[in-house]
Order: C-alpha cells, then sequence, then structure tokens
C-alpha cells in the first residue's frame, strides 16, 4: 500500500467518544482501509486496539444484521504508534445465516496482525451458560487508578508510558490489585470494567470495545502462582494469539465483569481464560488468549 493512499471515505465510528477515532477509517484502491497514527507515549500499539480495529473493518464488510459471533487473531510482530495501519478484508464466504472474513493488518510491507472473524444472523434458540461468580458490587470497589497511581514510581519505563495515562476504561479490581512484589496467589482474579464515555447504540460498537478491553490483564493472571508482577523489571511480554466468542447482547458502557484463570504457564509462555458477564448476570463472552512471559536472566 503506498504511503500516500488516496483519501475516499471515512466510515465506520461517527460518535463522539474517546475511542471514536480509532474506527475512522479511510478507503484507499482495492478497499484497503486506513486507519490513522495514534501517536502517544507508548512503545508499541496496544494489541487491544489493533484487534478492535482489525473487528471493524471485517464488520463493515458484512450485511447489516451480522453481528461477529467469534474472532480469532495472532499477533505478528509490535505495531508502531507513529504510522498508520492498512487493513485488507478478504471475503471468504456469505452464506444464509452465517459470514466469514479474513483480515490482514500491515504498517508499510509488514504484517502486524491476521484476524478470522465469523458473523451469524441472530436466530432464537434455547440458553445455558456458567454463572457468574458472586463478588462484591463494582460501586463498593475502588477505581482501578489508585492501585496503578501507587505503583508509579516503581514501575520500568516501558510500564509507565501505558498506565500513567488515561485508557478510557473504568475499572474496578475485584481481588486486591498488587503491582509490586505481589505474593503467590491462585492463577484467578475478575475485573469489573466499562467505558467512561457514553457509546451509541451500534451492537458492533459495543462489540469493538469488549475486544479492546478484553486484551488488558489476561495475559498475567498466569503469573500469579509464580509471585511475578507484570510490572516486573525483567519481564518482557507480548500477546501471541487471541480468540473471542459473542454470545449474548450487552452494552460495553454498562459494567461488565471480567473474570480470569490461567491453566498453564511455562516454558517462556501463559495461557489466560475468561468469560465476561453483564452486571444481570448474563454470560456475554468467552476469550482465550496465549502471550509470552520472558525473564530476563
Amino acid at each position: 500500500m503506498p504511503r500516500d493512499m488516496p483519501k475516499r471515505e471515512s466510515f465506520v465510528d461517527e460518535t463522539d467518544h474517546r475511542f471514536a477515532h480509532l474506527f475512522r477509517f479511510e478507503e484507499g484502491d482495492g478497499g484497503v482501509l486506513r486507519a490513522a497514527p495514534t501517536g502517544g507515549p507508548l512503545f508499541r500499539l496496544f494489541g487491544g486496539q489493533v484487534l478492535a480495529q482489525a473487528l471493524a473493518a471485517a464488520q463493515h464488510s458484512v450485511a447489516a444484521g451480522r453481528l461477529a459471533h467469534s474472532c480469532h487473531a495472532y499477533f505478528v510482530r509490535a505495531g508502531r504508534v507513529d504510522r498508520p495501519i492498512d487493513f485488507t478484508v478478504s471475503r471468504d464466504t456469505d452464506g444464509r445465516s452465517f459470514s466469514a472474513r479474513r483480515v490482514e493488518a500491515r504498517q508499510g510491507d509488514e504484517l502486524i496482525l491476521t484476524l478470522s472473524a465469523s458473523f451469524h444472523a441472530a436466530e432464537p434458540g434455547p440458553v445455558q451458560q456458567a454463572t457468574m461468580p458472586d463478588v462484591p458490587d463494582p460501586l463498593d470497589l475502588p477505581p482501578q487508578e489508585q492501585a496503578i497511581a501507587a505503583a508509579l514510581p516503581h514501575m520500568p519505563p516501558h510500564r509507565l508510558v501505558f498506565w500513567d495515562r488515561d485508557i478510557g476504561l473504568d475499572v474496578r479490581a475485584v481481588e486486591p490489585f498488587h503491582t509490586v512484589d505481589p505474593p503467590r496467589a491462585p492463577a484467578r482474579r475478575s475485573f469489573w470494567f466499562r467505558t467512561r464515555d457514553r457509546l451509541g447504540d451500534d451492537p458492533g460498537e459495543h462489540q469493538r470495545m469488549l475486544a479492546f478491553a478484553s486484551d488488558l490483564y489476561i495475559l498475567h493472571t498466569g503469573l500469579l502462582p509464580l509471585g511475578i508482577s507484570w510490572s516486573d523489571h525483567g519481564l518482557s511480554d507480548v500477546s501471541l494469539d487471541h480468540a473471542l466468542w459473542f454470545h449474548q447482547p450487552f452494552r460495553a458502557d454498562e459494567w461488565l465483569l471480567y473474570t480470569m484463570d490461567s491453566p498453564y504457564a511455562g516454558g517462556a509462555r501463559t495461557l489466560g481464560r475468561g468469560t465476561v458477564f453483564a452486571r444481570d448476570g448474563r454470560l456475554v463472552a468467552s476469550v482465550a488468549q496465549e502471550g509470552l512471559i520472558r525473564l530476563a536472566r
């Protein structure tokens, strides 16, 4: 894709909130969708951002009324905040009820992410689901920024630039959130979260924001039994692949409970699993992610 790709059309997210600019693409030759550079102090692009943008690109290519029910992504290499991202969507199939898409995200000639997504027209059917854990109400828990603020003086620079900013989410940890010298604990934890800004009524917009948030915290759940913190100076970590399934309607600007566990960590990798519940107890999404957890000798 030439760096001087002509501007043709801006679309996808026209609502007014702090994340909207991430999903305002310009269409160029061959239908390639370009997202502007995000800029800012980060050393690399946040994986949840690119995941959400790739999902948005796929959403744009399907018929109205078909919502994503699953997406699977591989993070091929770290992205840069000072370069635009070009998304190429392949329309694999459009059936009577399902549509399948593949997305490649590139910066220049470098592939940074691949995503496969499947979309489904809503159908009625019986429901069975896991039970939401019995946890405190989010309004009875302190905002996550309080724990982050106390840890900032002890963070290495590449952690500091990520957490010393407003990420646009109101997050409330259920269990104590240790950022420095954590005690060994079971590989389980839960967080309430919601976007700080009110979103529109497009269900796809709420799916994108859940995808964005689903990349937070899950990777480090497997480190809890090892007594390793995500702010450890010797830790090098990155998401490798990410899977997300959407089950029932929800709003990302209303409280969602993200419960996580990890069945295994070893060989410089860790696997995290998550379930996302609406405040009324409905299971709305499931998540799985494997990531790199390399410790400096």
